[in-house]
């Protein structure tokens, strides 16, 4: 490719980031919309990802942190699709096959205006205007019947272990990887209902780490521990892997989860462990 144009490739890729950078990725977009038909106003929310994904819903609720909950990616939405820019206009193209008429499309054209999205329907002229709401995402997913849901803090994909079904594991967009078992305390030998919870939480504790030191081979340390909630947080390594856990026990139920993130520092990777703990009621 001739200099010249390489360059100005380069040019207009660094235009576009630098326009996508007046996207936000952290919460959700809001818009009242009046309805003639409807006796409330309602809102319109859209959400976007750093990959080019779009995601809109409706609703009446103006809660944002609320609505952040459960609308977006892996969760509910009514359209979705793809945003992209042009001559420094931003383009929604958004779709739907929920309806019994078929695949609706939407079409939305705009600017970024002091934070706020100024957008317009090409079809009826309407125009909305978007007001960013930031908030701190959280994953919900259906678990089993002894934990019926788990959530994390953030924007995690979920993966069901097909050779496990007690153990779910979670990646997110760092390529952290998150894997949750909870299982009723006869599940495992070592429970015994008349101890304490810490006390099933270290016996659970001692029983797997001394089977991976002796038959995986790996280094065991004990990072920290919380009697009061009933956990240990601890390390396995050995040449290939590098694991971190918690373990924990509340009543009749056993909490398993691990972390593997090898550019995260170790006290960060504790305080992850810990607020999925605190997070699913443990």
């Amino acid at each position: 490719m001739p200099a010249r144009i390489f360059a100005f490739v380069c040019l207009l890729m660094q235009g576009n980031v630098l326009l996508a950078q007046n996207i936000h990725f952290d919460g959700i977009y809001s818009a009242r919309v009046h309805h003639v038909s409807q006796s409330d106003d309602r809102q319109s929310y859209l959400r976007f990802y750093p990959d080019g994904a779009v995601f809109l819903q409706s609703g009446v609720s103006d809660d944002a942190k609320s609505v952040a909950g459960w609308f977006g990616r892996d969760k509910r939405y009514a359209q979705k699709g793809t945003y992209s820019w042009k001559d420094g206009e931003l383009i929604l193209q958004l779709n739907t096959e929920t309806r019994p008429e078929g695949v609706q499309n939407l079409a939305l054209r705009g600017k970024v205006n002091d934070g706020r999205l100024q957008l317009t329907d090409p079809l009826d002229c309407s125009e909305l205007s978007f007001e960013f709401h930031e908030v701190k995402d959280t994953t919900v997913v259906k678990y089993n019947r002894y934990q019926p849901e788990l959530r994390l803090p953030g924007t995690w994909q979920m993966h069901r272990n097909s050779k496990d079904p007690r153990q779910v594991t979670f990646t997110n967009a760092d390529s952290t990887v998150i894997a949750i078992a909870v299982m009723p305390g006869e599940a495992l030998d070592v429970f015994v209902s008349e101890r304490t919870d810490f006390e099933n939480a270290l016996a659970y504790y001692n029983w797997d780490s001394r089977t991976l030191r002796d038959e995986a081979r790996m280094t065991v340390r004990k990072l920290s521990e919380n009697r009061e909630k009933a956990y240990i947080c601890w390390q396995a390594k050995n040449s290939q892997q590098n694991m971190y856990f918690l373990f924990g026990t509340r009543g009749n139920k056993l909490f398993n989860c691990m972390i593997k993130a090898p550019d995260m520092p170790e006290q960060q990777k504790i305080d992850l462990l810990e607020k999925v703990y605190e997070m699913n009621h443990l």
